[in-house]
């Protein structure tokens, strides 16, 4: 039999003598026989000549043999053994090399098994059947890559065959050859892949831009890149900057600092990211100095970060001269996590954004504090020292273009989760950081349609003023603008005072005439300027403005009024096909077999109309998938990571995992309900382990009778009396010792009994727990009042309340005998043979 395909019809009546052409078809029909027949097939023997030719390959059943005893016999076992599957069963097949005619010869065929065989529903469950073929493969990655999780894949793929039982293969097996898949993509080490990638990257943009820092053990530490888009992006929009980090996004829980802005689209916009090896002032310089000489120097004029201080003196170190503002959200949290006040964090909330002058804040200010008398609060004292980082009333004028939050990070953080999990490597990390970047940019390419598309409806009462504004700027900021002129109908014109180049206008508003604002037009310039300073601090018009637009007769925005960041000509996207062509090159094999998945579907689908129709493409398929077999060998297609040329052995070792702020484990309760040792009171372990008690019981036994007369003495020497009083909050014991007759509470008496008794140092610690025995409860009820009940099951609960508690020592059988007297009840219950008096 020359053809593969005639061994794989060999019937089995007539496998002694029949010949293979390769091991590998003898190895095919022995495996198809045993997944008909239904058992596991194992690789046995195996020999070769001297010049490598293989001579005798020899296949058993799985359950051949038996596990070895020294396995059995092992009794210092820390997990669980395996169960025994081996049955010594002696179903085998053999072939041996024909030098005569080149071919391989079946001299031993057994068929007899020992064992049930497997029925054809679990034929699929057998290890030696379960495999995972390349187009499974390549299905499941292509899935992978968008983000479904793998039980979701296979799932999928077993909805494809008619359920999960009719697949080759679990879901362990489809998991073991991803990551199999993945390691082989990553080569050596996951710096050096990532590295790698970028290098092979900036082939096709030649605007990438990617540096990093080692540590003392050539560690990677610290990365940053950037690439054309976020560049070019800077350039239109870079202005105002807001950077964050966000935790949990990689394996090496590095903090992740995504630094954005703000487009003309009112849209966030990525600059750049950074992995950090630590959030110190070292870390955060590096990477805003390295982010600068990225972006050509350019600083911006201002930043807007949360509290961290390590962020404010690397803004100052780095970026001099730009105005830095903290993050109203995080502040007005702060406000009510420190005062825990709501109606406090509403008006602090309104100091914040309320624009108005430095000295009517000053009075507000005081006025605040002095209502909630918070004149020594030391959160109090510190925002006053930092008011001119986050109130309105100082960062008036300055040009945030409407951000006041770090929101914008946050925003852009949620949507990474999407993609990121804390299990990522550098090198997936990276392509998945790529890949939501790519759905940032099409939402803008979608708002860039719609705006060159699409014309807003005019609604105004200013339609010449609101038309231009249709024509300069995308519908968003249009929107923006727009409810400016809105509410231009609601001012009222104070004052005006008309002189030679300019006027002078006073404004109020209807409903709150206590404010005024002062609108400046020069006629030679045909500039307008507002004391609300929104064209300074926004970049676009104000509602006064258009007022005196109005009364001037204004029938377009004067140009000296039109920010052109805004506008909509801010970006040439023809100068954007240098990005355009890096996606077309950087199409991989995941990306092709998706391509042809969805270029087959059409023809799938009128295929499968009738059996005709499915029988002739099956054909046709079953003919490319062998013609392409044929001209790959039968091998797999090369990684990836291949692309980037043969790589050297890298010094760039992978980084070690990190404990950053915002990542560190956070306890799930306070420290003040973590538990403690129930013997010395101390936190950090039990009673088990307390060594107070273990101290205490390995000479429990010396002098057991030592202790018991001790604790009799104490009886007798004292003549106490318990008095248990039924009150809510506390008890007392009222003692008449040798010293006279008192009336004191349950932790003095019993302090005093101790220092007049000669008790062991073993048992220091007791005298503050039986002062506490009331605290120790049982559901929701006190020891003492669950004895008081005079029910039997109540004192059980208590009395076992006490014993696991650790209270085994003659002071605890002391206190335990007179709780056991209090409650009335019999000596003789012998479920309390332990506690009760001798």
């Amino acid at each position: 039999m020359s053809k593969s395909s005639d061994n794989l019809k060999l019937p089995w009546t007539n496998v002694l003598g029949a010949q293979f052409d390769s091991v590998e078809d003898a190895d095919a029909w022995y495996m198809n026989y045993s997944r008909l027949v239904g058992f596991s097939v194992r690789k046995n023997e195996l020999r070769r000549s001297k010049s490598g030719q293989t001579t005798i390959r020899r296949w058993v059943c799985n359950l051949e043999g038996y596990r070895a005893e020294k396995y059995l016999a092992n009794d210092n076992r820390v997990r669980e053994p395996r169960p025994i599957t081996r049955t010594g069963c002696k179903a085998s097949f053999r072939v041996n090399y024909d030098n005569s005619s080149g071919k391989f010869t079946v001299t031993e065929f057994k068929t007899e098994h020992n064992h049930p065989l497997t029925s054809p529903n679990e034929v699929h469950l057998l290890r030696s059947h379960r495999h995972v073929s390349e187009g499974d493969l390549a299905q499941a990655k292509a899935l992978r890559h968008v983000g479904v999780k793998t039980c979701q894949v296979v799932d999928y793929m077993g909805d494809q065959v008619g359920g999960s039982h009719n697949l080759r293969f679990k879901r362990k097996d489809l998991q073991n050859r991803l990551d199999a898949d993945r390691s082989a993509e990553i080569g050596d080490t996951d710096s050096v892949a990532t590295i790698a990638y970028f290098t092979a990257k900036s082939d096709n943009d030649p605007g990438l831009y990617h540096e990093y820092t080692l540590d003392d053990e050539n560690r990677l530490r610290n990365l940053f890149w950037t690439d054309y888009m976020a560049r070019y992006d800077y350039e239109c929009f870079g202005d105002v900057l807001a950077f964050d980090a966000t935790y949990k996004t990689n394996a090496y829980q590095k903090p992740l600092v995504t630094l954005v802005g703000t487009n003309h689209h009112r849209r966030t916009t990525v600059f750049g990211f950074g992995l950090l090896g630590d959030e110190t002032v070292e870390s955060y310089t590096w990477l805003l100095q390295t982010f600068l000489s990225a972006m050509g120097n350019r600083k911006p004029k201002s930043v807007i970060t949360d509290g961290d201080k390590a962020m404010a003196k690397a803004i100052k170190t780095v970026f001099f001269g730009a105005t830095h503002r903290l993050c109203c959200w995080h502040l007005e949290r702060n406000a009510q996590a420190n005062i825990k006040n709501e109606d406090f964090t509403r008006k602090f909330r309104d100091l914040m954004l309320t624009g108005m002058s430095a000295g009517e804040f000053d009075q507000r200010w005081f006025a605040l504090v002095n209502e909630f008398k918070l004149h020594e609060h030391g959160w109090v004292k510190q925002m006053y020292a930092k008011r001119h980082k986050w109130a309105e009333a100082f960062l008036k004028g300055t040009f945030f273009a409407g951000m006041r939050s770090t929101q914008w990070c946050e925003s852009i953080h949620c949507y990474l989760n999407r993609f990121l999990q804390y299990r990522l490597k550098l090198y997936e990390f990276v392509l998945q950081i790529d890949r939501a970047l790519r759905n940032i940019r099409t939402t803008e390419v979608q708002d860039e349609f719609k705006t060159k598309f699409s014309t807003p409806v005019l609604t105004t009462h200013l339609r010449s003023l609101e038309k231009h504004a249709t024509n300069v700027f995308p519908i968003s900021v249009f929107h923006w603008i727009r409810e400016e002129i809105r509410q231009e109908a609601t001012l009222i014109q104070f004052e005006a005072l008309n002189c030679t180049d300019t006027n002078y206008y006073t404004l109020t508003q209807f409903g709150n005439v206590d404010i005024k604002w002062t609108v400046v037009y020069n006629k030679p310039t045909n500039k307008i300027d507002c004391s609300c300073q929104m064209m300074d601090s926004a970049g676009i018009p104000c509602r006064h403005m258009f007022h005196v637009m109005k009364v001037e007769q204004f029938r377009n925005i004067p140009d000296n009024m039109i920010l052109h960041r805004w506008t909509k000509k801010v970006k040439d996207y023809t100068s954007c096909n240098l990005a355009r062509s890096q996606v077309d090159s950087e199409i991989s094999d995941v990306a092709r077999f998706s391509s042809l998945s969805t270029a087959t579907n059409k023809m799938c689908f009128y295929a499968a109309k009738n059996e005709h129709s499915y029988k002739e493409a099956l054909a046709a398929i079953n003919q490319l998938t062998s013609k392409f077999q044929e001209l790959f060998g039968g091998q797999r297609t090369c990684h990836q990571s291949s692309v980037y040329g043969p790589q050297t052995k890298s010094t760039v070792l992978d980084p070690v995992v990190v404990r950053t702020k915002g990542g560190a484990t956070r306890l799930k309760k306070s420290p003040s309900n973590n538990r403690k040792c129930s013997v010395c009171t101390q936190p950090g372990h039990t009673a088990r382990r307390c060594p107070i008690a273990s101290n205490s019981a390995r000479s429990s036994e010396a002098n057991a009778a030592n202790n018991d007369s001790w604790g009799t003495s104490i009886l007798a020497r004292s003549s106490e009396h318990f008095s248990f009083y039924n009150s809510e909050a506390s008890y007392e014991i009222e003692t008449q010792n040798e010293c006279g007759s008192s009336s004191q509470p349950c932790s003095e008496s019993t302090d005093h009994l101790w220092n007049n008794s000669s008790m062991p140092p073993s048992m220091g610690n007791l005298s503050n727990r039986i002062a506490s025995i009331e605290q120790e409860s049982y559901g929701t009820k006190p020891a003492s009042r669950l004895v008081r009940t005079g029910k039997p099951n109540s004192c059980q609960r208590a009395l076992e309340r006490i014993r696991l508690a650790g209270w085994r020592e003659p002071a605890g059988r002391i206190r335990a005998r007179a709780l056991w007297h209090e409650s009335g009840l019999p000596v003789s219950d012998n479920r309390h043979a332990g506690f009760v008096p001798e």
